[in-house]
């Protein structure tokens, strides 16, 4: 190492000010003139000292961000995390709250080709789909305090059937034809602008007046209830039956009573009228009292065709009031 200048450098030299290096040789001789020799020992270490002035304060360029930069930058940073803790607090909360899962919010099920709700829903707006049921033995509500109106269309959105339920307690129904089927798809009842026709076994009329017919009727058969008799009543106007070929009026276990306020007419245009039975009861007529005064009559039927009764043996001739 003697053989070697020595260089010196200021210790008080900062970092920045070692750009460029002004080697200062020593004042000391070298000790030989001839050409460096190399050192017995492969490794040494060289000493560079400089002697130039630090730069001025001015000249130094400081890398980062200082000052009221910094503060902001800061107060930034503080406030953006504040932001995203209460946006991740107001999310779980309203997860938990509506109650949010892969299958749908609270009672609404999502599935692929279906929504499913446990429980009461409430609509405000109007609802469109292609089926409506419930779960298995649920039974399907729909209330509404303003009525319930549903509305069928065709492909080009024209209104072909709807049904109309409001709350007054008054049903619409429009359409063109309105039928009811049975389980085992039986036409039971349907109606349209022409007829009205029901295909029932029996019609029970369930209440003790009766029911009122203003036009006619047309049945193949009038039957009445299992120990019920059967009562065709006229209270103020004529009964008139009518039929193609046969009318056949039979009781199996009961009576016939026939009665009316006014006439009551059996009439035959060509055929005859018989009345078969082992006993036959005419009550109300008019009577005669003849000469003998006994008590088994006789029956006498004027020029007009009215019956009346008279003593046995007596003269079937009759005073004007009678056939009058």
């Amino acid at each position: 190492m003697e053989n070697y200048p020595s260089y010196q450098r200021p210790l008080d030299e900062p970092i920045w000010g070692r750009s460029s290096y002004d080697i200062h040789h020593s004042t000391a001789p070298m000790q030989s003139s001839s050409v460096l020799t190399q050192s017995p020992c492969p490794h040494h270490t060289t000493v560079v000292q400089s002697s130039s002035k630090p730069p001025a304060e001015s000249d130094i360029y400081r890398v980062g961000i200082y000052g009221w930069r910094k503060r902001c930058l800061y107060f930034f940073i503080c406030t953006l995390t504040i932001v995203v803790i209460l946006n991740l607090m107001v999310t779980v909360w309203l997860l938990r709250v509506l109650d949010i899962s892969q299958e749908g919010m609270g009672a609404m099920k999502i599935g692929d080709d279906s929504l499913r709700i446990i429980g009461e829903a409430q609509f405000e707006r109007p609802v469109r789909f292609n089926e409506l049921s419930t779960s298995l033995g649920g039974t399907l509500k729909i209330e509404s305090s303003e009525g319930v109106n549903i509305i069928a269309r065709n492909v080009t959105a024209h209104q072909t059937a709807s049904l109309n339920m409001k709350s007054d307690g008054t049903t619409e129904a429009i359409c063109d034809q309105f039928e009811i089927w049975d389980n085992s798809k039986k036409k039971i009842f349907f109606a349209n602008s022409k007829e009205v026709g029901m295909k029932l076994e029996n019609l029970h009329i369930l209440d003790d007046g009766g029911s009122i017919f203003e036009g006619a009727i047309q049945t193949d058969l009038v039957r009445p209830l299992s120990n019920k008799p059967l009562s065709l009543e006229s209270p103020t106007r004529s009964l008139k039956l009518d039929a193609g070929q046969d009318i056949e009026l039979n009781s199996a276990a009961g009576e016939i009573q026939l009665s009316s306020l006014n006439d009551i007419t059996l009439s035959s245009k060509k055929g005859a009228i018989r009345l078969e039975s082992n006993d036959i009861f005419i009550s109300g007529l008019p009577k005669f009292e003849g000469r003998t005064g006994i008590s088994h009559f006789q029956l006498c039927m004027c020029d007009n065709g009215r019956l009346f009764l008279s003593a046995q043996g007596a003269d079937c001739r009759a005073e004007s009031q009678i056939c009058g």
